[in-house]
């Protein structure tokens, strides 16, 4: 595959994955130590949505920024990766799986990056006052490891729905045209 369709397909997922984004960057619903424990279980709740969300939708994603006149269209996208997945089950599965391990690579490397520079440390102030918060986040640092995590988690589900697109092509490229009359 072409490596512009690639980062056309990172594009569109860098685009149609910022409400994911928007979540990871409200430290108070991805932190403990920014808010409290139901705001936490909130936003992991919406993150898994989100992400779920994200790898099903990765095709049309993949279809709206390379599309493929009459072979990948956003429109088609879905029933393509679905047949793709019932007649290709081996490769679709491999392009999942690739999309998962490049994931958990991205929140191998958050979490070097949240260790190299810490986004929370303990409130002196607190010590005096305990109004005051237990935990200070440094959001500069907050956003950094955020901004990772966006750009990994975006690639995976590029690679995925890259993936999708490739399978789809090559099982519509094997398919004979019908005989106009």
């Amino acid at each position: 595959m072409n490596p512009r369709t690639f980062a056309r397909t990172w594009l569109g997922c860098l685009v149609g994955c910022l409400p994911l984004l928007v979540l990871l960057l409200v430290p108070q619903l991805m932190r403990s130590r920014a808010g409290s424990e139901q705001l936490l279980m909130i936003g992991t709740g919406l993150l898994l949505v989100l992400l779920t969300a994200a790898f099903v939708l990765a095709p049309v994603m993949a279809a709206w920024s390379a599309p493929v006149r009459g072979a990948w269209e956003p429109r088609t996208a879905l029933r393509a990766t679905a047949v793709a997945w019932r007649r290709r089950r081996g490769g679709a599965t491999i392009a999942l799986l690739g999309g998962i391990a490049i994931y958990a690579g991205g929140q191998a490397l958050g979490y070097w990056i949240g260790s190299a520079v810490p986004y929370v440390s303990d409130n002196p102030e607190h010590l005096t006052d305990p109004s005051q918060p237990l935990w200070v986040i440094h959001y500069p640092a907050y956003v950094l490891q955020a901004v990772v995590l966006y750009l990994a988690t975006t690639l995976a589900v590029a690679v995925y729905g890259w993936r999708m697109r490739s399978l789809s092509l090559q099982r519509a490229a094997m398919i004979p045209a019908a005989p106009t009359s």
